[in-house]
């Protein structure tokens, strides 16, 4: 009887032991996995995020930078040659004649300008250079007592008379162009009847003429290095 209850013992402790090697066996088997994986998923994130993080919003600081030289507009980034239309008038554009602004109806000696940004504002070159190759630029004369003229002059950015601000006035034209004030200092570019375009500061008077500028194509003049 001894015997066999020392054998029923034998087995049952056998029996035990295979159980609780099964059980060590089986669960090792899941948790390397996991522990693997959160290493997989957790290490290299905070590794590269802050890296992409660090990259985006240098790429928008140089869109910006490139925006705010142009204003977006290849009109307003000398690369377009244009008309300039006043608003104001339904037939005139502004044109130099010999060597003064003014505004016509008809044939022009210069009817196309391009407008080249400089440091915020923008040197108005002639489309067409002259016999030496180089374009004319726009630039404010004095003329004593008589309201300041438009005229042209050989181009130069350290001329304080050749850098025009030009500035939208919050309207469109008929056609969905951006109508624009152009000026020099505190002077804006109106239509005088009997001096053609003039330079006048506005004191408390209402601005009378703005612009639209009509794309008429590539500008052919040389680009600046």
């Amino acid at each position: 009887m001894l015997r066999r209850n020392i054998s029923a013992v034998a087995v049952v402790a056998t029996l035990a032991l295979t159980q609780q090697a099964c059980s060590s066996s089986s669960e090792p088997a899941g948790q390397p996995a996991t522990q693997a994986a959160a290493p997989a998923s957790a290490t290299p994130v905070p590794a590269s995020a802050p890296a992409a993080a660090d990259a985006e919003p240098s790429a928008t600081a140089a869109g910006d930078s490139t925006g705010a030289t142009a204003g977006g507009d290849p009109i307003l980034a000398g690369r377009r040659q244009v008309v300039i239309k006043p608003i104001e008038t339904t037939e005139s554009i502004v044109v130099l004649e010999k060597g003064k602004l003014t505004t016509t109806d008809g044939e022009a000696e210069h009817s196309l300008f391009v407008f080249t940004p400089h440091n915020g504002k923008y040197l108005i070159k002639t489309a067409k250079a002259d016999a030496g190759g180089e374009p004319s630029c726009l630039g404010i004369k004095s003329n004593g007592s008589n309201p300041l003229t438009v005229v042209a002059a050989a181009c130069d950015t350290s001329r304080a008379g050749q850098l025009f601000t030009v500035e939208p006035v919050g309207r469109k034209d008929g056609e969905g162009r951006p109508i624009y004030s152009i000026s020099n200092g505190d002077a804006f570019l109106q239509l005088s009847g009997r001096y053609g375009v003039i330079a006048q500061e506005l004191g408390d008077a209402p601005l009378s003429t703005t612009y639209a500028l009509v794309d008429n194509g590539p500008s052919t003049l040389p680009a600046l290095d």
